[in-house]
């Protein structure tokens, strides 16, 4: 008698792409309007109070957000999208902002932001996936 084979989950790169996209438009772009980055001015003290809620909790809520809209179990695949946000904004300082003997220096700082990323945005999914599995259930009479 054969053992049933039991499929590994594959990552779903439509997601990794729609949780990176959602980061940049829902989480990037916020900070950069509210931080003054895009037209520089002196921010406000609610201002400054919603980045430092932000950076944290966006990260958490974007991951929760595309792990409960997506099908299917896509817990990875928005924690591959943070990690890949830190790559790319630390890539694009490189290029655009810093000098390039900054480089060494900056290595601790963009690995400890990318730890943080990854376990915020693994939480963020886990909430999401669990979300997903509450609120979605099948009702038995339904069917």
């Amino acid at each position: 008698m054969s053992e049933p084979t039991s499929q590994s989950p594959k990552l779903q790169w439509k997601w990794v792409g729609i949780s990176f996209a959602s980061y940049i438009l829902f989480y990037i772009l916020p900070i950069c309007i509210v931080g003054g980055f895009i037209r520089p001015r002196a921010i406000s003290h609610a201002e400054s109070i919603f980045l430092g809620i932000w950076t944290t909790g966006g990260i958490l809520v974007i991951a929760a957000i595309a792990a409960y809209v997506s099908e299917g179990n896509t817990l990875w695949e928005p924690v591959l999208a943070g990690v890949g946000l830190v790559l790319s904004v630390f890539a694009a300082l490189l290029i655009f902002v810093w000098p390039k003997w900054f480089l060494p220096h900056a290595i601790k700082p963009v690995i400890a932001t990318m730890a943080v990323v990854f376990i915020l945005s693994l939480i963020g999914a886990g909430i999401g996936e669990l979300a997903q599995i509450v609120f979605r259930r099948k009702n038995p009479d339904s069917m």
